[in-house]
């Protein structure tokens, strides 16, 4: 069912385990667009198309740091949302998509990131490096080197064509199978791993709820409802 206020279905006081899994959507308030859509950064650039892809390395790592390096930057200077802050008010695990640390830099304590940070650089010779560390501790260059040894490095994100961490999709497991309410926000939730995350947490015995602004079609089956508003007003009001 479609209701306008989330404490209309899950009255905070009724939850102690909160799991929220967020998406682009929930960062657009800082100044980053979603990806998809008539808005979205493939239609309106089609040339960050090149920043997706694995098997594009190494020649695209300048895309890489260009598109993921000036997503970290416009997140830094833009700070976490009212909907962020929120969630690190009531205490919520996040298992976020995005990769721009702003449920960190927010206060959340529990995150896990699906697809990595764009905040973390990697040697792109992962088989005899393997160095992984702050953007910021890479080698001045252009592309930015690693600080290890001679070969580029890389902004730390999962791109098309890559494995997720295992780690994290265990610890993603984990909060939702123990969570009592699952919160989706910003985000489809249809495209995996996100899309078994909510009937994971619904088998495990969660109440489910999707917020969406613009929803474009019925409930997903895996919701007990869905909120159909702004996840900064709508998480606003109901941490408050």
């Amino acid at each position: 069912m479609d209701v306008e206020s989330l404490a209309e279905v899950a009255p905070r006081e009724r939850f102690t385990r909160i799991c929220a899994l967020t998406g682009a959507g929930i960062s657009v308030a800082a100044g980053l667009g979603t990806f998809r859509g008539p808005d979205g950064r493939w239609t309106l650039a089609p040339e960050v198309e090149r920043a997706m892809h694995a098997h594009l390395l190494p020649g695209n790592v300048d895309a890489l740091w260009e598109v993921w390096g000036g997503m970290w930057k416009t997140a830094a200077a833009a700070g976490p949302t009212p909907a962020h802050r929120a969630l690190a008010t009531v205490g919520a695990s996040v298992i976020t998509q995005n990769v721009d640390g702003l449920h960190q830099a927010a206060g959340s304590v529990d995150v896990v990131e699906l697809h990595g940070s764009a905040g973390l650089a990697r040697c792109l010779d992962d088989a005899f490096c393997g160095w992984i560390g702050p953007a910021d501790e890479a080698r001045a260059g252009d592309p930015p080197g690693c600080a290890q040894c001679t070969e580029p490095a890389r902004p730390a994100v999962v791109l098309f064509g890559e494995m997720l961490d295992t780690g994290a999709l265990g610890a993603a497991r984990r909060l939702v199978s123990a969570c009592d309410l699952f919160l989706a926000i910003g985000t489809s939730g249809r495209v995996a791993p996100a899309s078994w995350l909510a009937p994971m947490a619904r088998a495990a015995g969660a109440f489910c709820v999707n917020i969406d602004l613009h929803p474009d079609g019925p409930v997903d089956p895996a919701f007990h409802a869905r909120v159909v508003g702004d996840a900064q007003n709508v998480l606003t009001e109901w941490a408050a």
